[in-house]
């Protein structure tokens, strides 16, 4: 014998379960705009990197960043020539630049592959930014700000710096000066604007969304809206079982 609910129970329990729905709809409203406003980082100042006037070998390119693109400055090596590249520290200029070589210094030039620190060849550029370079260079320092707020007004800029670029390519030892100088990052990006605008718009077209529908079919609420959708279906599936299991428990 099966038992059917009557409709003021019925109707009950959809209640209940229809305010549930709701809290927990606004409860997940609630909770996606602090997850987008989460802040990232971004640098106070735009690195810019000028490398030196120096005759290279053929086929060997030294390329640096635009700072219009990003404010993290770096130097890209190519080499498109089969003689290998090396990139050393500035701990060896002082055994491999030298105004009078001495008998064993052709051996340690021949001997640098095997204390360089970068290799460049034809398939294998390489990308020094400032954590390399002041890697190669102890003097160098990193003097940017990766932070999560803007600069402080009238933070002081930090002061230019110089270094080398220490190559070894064949037999040839080269030193690439180069500088890095910096400039206020005005485009400081944390993410908070483009995340708050985004919402913004967002909310804009849901309100333009709702009104359109309900000015077409008189129905309050947006019947495209997911969210709507998503609780429907739930709803359906939660009667669903409570029917089922209604419906067993009487017959046993």
């Amino acid at each position: 014998m099966f038992f059917y609910p009557s409709v003021k129970s019925l109707s009950v329990q959809l209640g209940l379960i229809g305010m549930l729905l709701l809290v927990m709809g606004a409860m997940l409203l609630g909770a996606s705009p602090v997850r987008a406003l989460e802040p990232s980082q971004d640098y106070w100042f735009i690195e810019t990197l000028t490398v030196g006037d120096v005759e290279l070998p053929a086929g060997v390119v030294i390329r640096a960043s635009d700072p219009k693109v990003q404010p993290r400055g770096f130097l890209t090596l190519e080499n498109q020539t089969e003689t290998l590249l090396y990139v050393l520290s500035l701990g060896y200029k002082d055994v491999l630049v030298i105004k009078t070589p001495d008998p064993n210094y052709k051996n340690r030039v021949n001997g640098a592959h095997e204390v360089a620190s970068y290799l460049v060849a034809p398939d294998r550029p390489a990308n020094l930014g400032m954590e390399a370079l002041t890697d190669l260079d102890r003097d160098l320092e990193d003097r940017n700000m990766l932070s999560f707020d803007p600069p402080p007004a009238n933070v002081p800029i930090p002061a230019a710096q110089s270094s080398e670029l220490l190559l070894v390519y064949d037999d040839q030892v080269l030193v690439v000066p180069f500088t890095v100088s910096y400039a206020l990052n005005t485009n400081f990006d944390n993410g908070l604007q483009a995340d708050q605008a985004r919402i913004t718009n967002t909310q804009a077209i849901v309100i333009a969304t709702a009104t359109q529908e309900a000015g077409i079919s008189g129905a309050p609420g947006m019947k495209n809206n997911v969210i709507t959708i998503g609780l429907a279906g739930v709803i359906i599936l939660i009667i669903a079982a409570w029917v089922v299991r209604r419906r067993l428990s009487h017959r046993w």
